[in-house]
């Protein structure tokens, strides 16, 4: 046997002693740092207890530990006076009292410690002795002591081997998909003796719930009980009063999930993982596992998308399947330089949760102007037990979508009861599915397709399809339910390729309302049709992709010509067309820096609802613009300077620094040189120029369009070394010119491609 020291970042002391219980006062009345309290280790010849190697356990908790074979134990320490905690001794005489077994008497110590309320001390002039129980707790309260080394203390004078282990903890301050911080993620917890092996224990986490934190760097973007005044989370942590046994002798491989030890042995595994393996894990929650759920795909919490569509496929235990409920939110992450921008695009139709099976898949499907980080946070309650305070969270994902699908319509309807045919729904009015049970079906097989079921013969069944294009009234005459006596047949034909909602509803005997029982998303990629007709759709989707203005009309024409039904091709190429069009004014405008141009392009734009296609280009024009109306503006602000004021400026014999500087600025972007700038008297001679060469002249009649680069930089870099109030100070008609100057430098040509068009 080896002896394994307590608390590496404590020194060892007796705490019997009175030196002791002085020295811990001392520190506490002079608010120490956590790594200067004098720590609970203590080595073998203290307490007399031997520290066997760390090992992993050979049984599982479920295996040594029901909770229900506690609950005299638990109702026991709730008698306990606060006034027997003045003392470990009277303390721990009371809680063992008559308690033999080591895990009796561990499970007594810990639920003493979680049920009591630190927040809720009162703040006392004179501080217990850190050497009792209850000056302990104040020193918890005031952050000078952990509740690891508590359950340390009192596992120890009871006789417990425990230790305190420092690691790295996946906590409050950590989202999915981070990566590890040594500083903000440590933490500590306890590994204690009992039956011959070792089991982890978490006080502090223990009388601590979450029910999936959220903060303000995140906006919600979908979820099931989608709210839109209610989209920004904020970081929530809530202490419960009630006994959280999740983290109470947790198994190893459960624990590794959230909690990382500096020294790896203390992980108690047979086949420890690194940090890096640490860091990229799935997060998953204690709940999970007491569900007996299984990640089927991703294998990581951070999962890179590159083709717009990401799937999370959980796998659900056969004997509960049909009692658990799931449900999700989808947060996008906001980043400080969006702010007041724009809004995030609400994702609420572009997740498809279904049930195939015994498993339950998320489906999330980004649009191209989905590009961005998301966390993906998912519920799940077991519909036939009620815990208090439950959320249900059972797991994480980070989601970097780096590129949107190329076409992405939303879903035809999100369903409150979800897609696929569940038992629990069905059962409730005596219907089988006899066909198809998952939610998402592929009808591509047969034009028409058949869904069956059995039913109450006196039951009222009615079907309605339902796409995101269509109303459920255009598809009314593609659905058809036909029933004899208890058989149900519903034959669906969608007219076109697609996705199609399919909802069947029951309306039993003596009911008035339609209820819903399930669903199907029905995808249909591809329609039979005479190959000269598919080909010369084929052009057409050839054209589009080409971009050539000549191609999409040639094409456009030949498609008319042969009276082609529209599946959304022949939009997407008058659109392309439009686009084109319009692309090529609002570029011109640019070079130009036409205003009258540039005002005629953006009302053409602004009649139409492409704005959003032209990305980038759009949000140019209209700085552009802005700039461009401001500078006229100016102009006018310039002619209207009486000459008083200009002659003001040609008087300084030596102009201050900031008038100087304007003035050399507004000229560079007139045209002159450099070099003659620098000297005041050849400004002074400018200045004095009368007729087309006079100051106001050039101003007015200046292309801006034409303004050299290099004079544009160094304008912009004398301008850059002076504000507009120390110029104003010198001289309100150089504040106007550097107003002027100012608008002006701003239009340095800009260079774009336009691939996305």
């Amino acid at each position: 046997m080896t002896y394994v020291i307590i608390d590496e970042a404590m020194s060892a002391i007796q705490l019997k002693s009175k030196r002791s219980s002085k020295r811990l006062l001392k520190h506490v009345n002079s608010k120490p740092s956590l790594s200067t309290l004098p720590g609970v280790e203590v080595g073998p010849k203290e307490d007399g207890l031997t520290y066997p190697d760390p090992a992993p356990p050979v049984s599982t908790k479920s295996q040594i530990y029901q909770p229900e074979e506690f609950l005299e134990i638990e109702q026991h320490v709730r008698e306990v006076s606060l006034n027997a905690a003045n003392d470990y001794s009277t303390l721990l005489d009371y809680l063992l009292n008559n308690l033999e077994s080591d895990l009796a008497k561990v499970r007594a110590i810990f639920c003493w410690i979680v049920q009591q309320k630190v927040p809720l001390l009162l703040c006392q002039k004179d501080i217990p002795s850190l050497d009792t129980p209850v000056g302990h707790l104040h020193a918890i309260r005031m952050r000078k002591g952990t509740y690891a080394q508590l359950f340390a203390i009192m596992c120890r004078k009871a006789g417990l081997p425990c230790v305190v282990i420092h690691g790295l903890a996946k906590g409050v301050n950590y989202n999915v998909g981070d990566t590890i911080d040594t500083v903000t993620m440590k933490n500590s917890w306890n590994a204690v003796f009992v039956d011959g092996n070792w089991r982890i224990v978490h006080p502090h986490w223990s009388l601590m719930t979450s029910n999936g934190y959220e903060t303000g760097a995140w906006t919600v973007v979908d979820c099931q009980e989608f709210h839109s005044g209610d989209r920004i989370g904020s970081r929530s942590y809530i202490v419960s009063p009630m006994i959280k046994d999740s983290y109470f002798l947790i198994d190893p491989e459960m624990f590794i999930i959230k909690c990382l030890p500096n020294d790896v042995k203390w992980q108690l595994l047979d086949d420890p993982i690194s940090k890096a393996g640490f860091e990229t894990n799935l997060f998953l929650q204690p709940h999970f596992f007491k569900l007996g759920l299984q990640i089927i795909e991703p294998e990581s919490c951070k999962v890179v998308c590159n083709d717009g569509k990401i799937k999370i496929v959980i796998q659900m235990p056969e004997k509960n399947k049909s009692r658990l409920k799931f449900s999700y939110k989808l947060f996008r992450r906001r980043y400080p330089e969006d702010e007041g921008e724009y809004t995030y695009p609400s994702l609420d139709k572009f997740v498809l949760h279904y049930y195939s099976k015994n498993e339950t898949i998320f489906e999330v499907r980004f649009p191209p102007v989905a590009v961005g980080t998301y966390k993906m946070q998912i519920f799940c309650v077991d519909i036939n037990e009620h815990e208090h305070n439950n959320s249900g969270w059972i797991c994480d994902f980070c989601l970097e979508c780096k590129r949107g699908m190329d076409e992405c319509l939303p879903l035809p309807l999100v369903p409150e009861i979800g897609w696929g045919a569940r038992g629990d729904y069905l059962e409730k009015h005596n219907l089988i599915a006899l066909s198809e049970t998952s939610g998402k079906v592929n009808i591509d097989e047969s034009l028409v397709t058949l869904f069956k079921f059995t039913a109450d013969p006196d039951s009222d069944i009615y079907a309605e399809l339902s796409q995101s294009m269509k109303t459920k009234l255009e598809l009314s005459d593609f659905v058809k339910v036909t029933k004899n006596k208890a058989e149900v047949v519903v034959k669906v034909k969608p007219p076109q390729e697609g996705e199609y909602a399919l909802q069947i509803f029951c309306k039993d005997t003596g009911t008035l309302m339609y209820e819903n029982v399930c669903n199907y998303l029905l995808e249909r990629t591809a329609v039979i049709e005479d190959p000269k007709m598919a080909e010369t759709r084929k052009l057409l989707l050839d054209a589009v992709n080409s971009g050539s203005p000549a191609n999409l009309q040639a094409a456009l024409k030949e498609f008319e010509s042969k009276g082609l039904k529209d599946k959304g091709e022949y939009t997407k190429a008058k659109r392309k067309l439009l686009l084109t069009k319009l692309n090529k004014e609002i570029q011109e405008a640019i070079a130009t820096k036409d205003l009258v141009k540039l005002d005629k392009t953006m009302h053409n734009l602004s009649e139409t609802s492409l704005k959003k296609d032209l990305g980038l280009i759009y949000q140019d024009a209209e700085e552009l613009r802005s700039r461009l109306r401001k500078l006229k503006r100016l102009h006018h602000a310039v002619l209207d300077m009486d000459q008083k004021t200009i002659s003001e400026l040609r008087s300084y014999p030596k102009p201050p620094k900031p008038i100087h500087g304007v003035m050399a600025a507004t000229f560079l972007l007139l045209g002159h040189k450099e070099g003659e700038l620098k000297k005041w008297a050849t400004i002074q001679g400018l200045i004095s120029k009368k007729g087309k060469e006079g100051l106001k002249r050039k101003i007015t009649n200046i292309n801006i369009s034409k303004i050299k680069t290099t004079n544009l930089q160094k304008a912009k870099l004398i301008l850059s070394k002076h504000d507009l109030e120390s110029v104003q100070i010198a001289s309100s008609g150089a504040a106007t010119f550097y107003q002027w100057a100012s608008i002006a430098k701003h239009s340095i040509p800009i260079h774009y491609t336009f691939s996305n068009i």
